[in-house]
């Protein structure tokens, strides 16, 4: 019993001194640098960005297989980033948004063209920009503000925690500009495993062969049942106004459909197997009780 008693204490104290030796080699408290401009890619995407001469803001998210999602957004005169994140119950504590980027610069000018940001992007310096992050919650929803100090031209990218894994929602606010990167070897648009709604503007594939789902959102038309009785009356009160969009996509492997289809294969082979079987005992079964009744009758 003393030799086991000892045995115990020893290994004890070596678990402790070991601890004590990892803690010394990887310091808990250690900081990492909060600006990975690397994480990001900073592309001049400027497909109907441009309407009129005006700049309209352009947002492309990077989806993964993981659970963050890069965004990057294309904005002129921007002051404030609205995001509404996707929270993780089962993750509290967990950062919504984190590692914040900015690459340009305070707007110095009225007017901005396509031939700066394509500079922009391929400077991909981070900038010293003035910013805060506040929170709020509207009509139950969370509202997480990126809010900077003066206005700002260039590109704001930042990483959001995207719990629902391969399924993203975002909601946009027209006019806007709105691309999905979907990751290599992935897609969307079966309406058994996953689709996109509403059905995008453009589909087209990057040169890293990702598919690009592209929406452009417009300012629309709305009118109140009282404007509505003015334009039955001859009088035409709607104003343009800004009504938020949710789009929302659901993706997956490309070979996805085809394990969708040999499991179907598997299942329906199983079920036939299953139902032949039943015939040939329920027919089994009735010439056992042929066999019986003919039986009594001779008797």
């Amino acid at each position: 019993m003393k030799k086991w008693t000892t045995l115990v204490f020893c290994i004890s104290v070596l678990g402790i001194i070991a601890g004590g030796c990892i803690d010394e080699l990887v310091p808990v408290d250690e900081k990492t640098s909060s600006k990975d401009v690397a994480a990001y890619e900073f592309e001049a995407f400027l497909n109907n960005s441009f309407v009129d001469g005006e700049f309209i803001p352009t947002s492309t998210f990077y989806l993964s297989g993981s659970e963050e999602t890069k965004a990057v957004y294309i904005m002129h005169n921007g002051s404030m980033i609205d995001i509404i994140p996707l929270e993780d119950l089962s993750s509290p504590d967990q950062q919504p948004v984190s590692n914040i980027v900015v690459v340009g610069n305070y707007t110095r000018s009225a007017n901005v063209s396509a031939q700066h940001f394509i500079e922009l992007s391929r400077s991909g310096e981070a900038a010293d920009i003035n910013y805060t992050l506040t929170e709020d919650v509207i009509r139950g929803q969370k509202h997480i503000y990126i809010e900077f100090s003066e206005p700002v031209t260039g590109f704001v990218a930042f990483s959001l925690a995207t719990p629902m894994g391969q399924d993203f929602l975002h909601v946009t606010t027209p006019p806007s500009v709105v691309r999905f990167v979907l990751p290599e070897g992935h897609t969307t648009g079966n309406p058994f495993i996953g689709k996109t709604n509403p059905e995008p503007d453009e589909i087209y594939y990057d040169r890293k062969n990702r598919e690009n789902l592209v929406w452009t959102n417009e300012l629309v038309y709305t009118s109140s049942i009282l404007e509505s009785l003015q334009e039955l009356s001859g009088e035409n009160n709607s104003q343009l106004r800004e009504v938020p969009r949710a789009i929302s996509v659901k993706y997956y492997s490309e070979s996805a459909p085809r394990g969708l289809i040999i499991a179907a294969g598997v299942l329906g082979l199983a079920a036939l197997l299953v139902l032949a079987r039943y015939q040939r005992e329920k027919k089994r079964l009735a010439r056992i009780r042929e066999e019986i009744e003919s039986g009594f009758k001779t008797r």
